[in-house]
């Protein structure tokens, strides 16, 4: 698949990134599908992967997984705070 240049929009109070329809027709993403989103700073990367069945997790199930995105969603704040405290 060749490099393309995309636009960032505004969504609601955050940003999204539209997704041209030969990559979600390519990782068979569909409205409302899953994805895990993973970031490299010092690469100023975003890797999205679809989130599927087949995803490895290792021993953790998915639900743990879902229950973990969702706290660290939520407490994003406060984690990036501790992270910052010195020992």
């Amino acid at each position: 698949m060749e490099t393309m240049i995309q636009r960032i929009i505004k969504a609601g109070k955050g940003l999204a990134l539209p997704l041209p329809e030969d990559i979600t027709e390519a990782l068979q993403l569909t409205e409302g599908s899953e994805v895990t989103v993973r970031v490299d700073p010092e690469k100023k990367q975003i890797l999205i992967q679809p989130l599927d069945q087949s995803t490895d997790l290792g021993d953790i199930n998915l639900e743990f997984a879902e229950q973990v995105t969702t706290f660290i969603r939520d407490y994003k704040p406060a984690l990036d705070k501790l992270s910052k405290l010195e020992d």
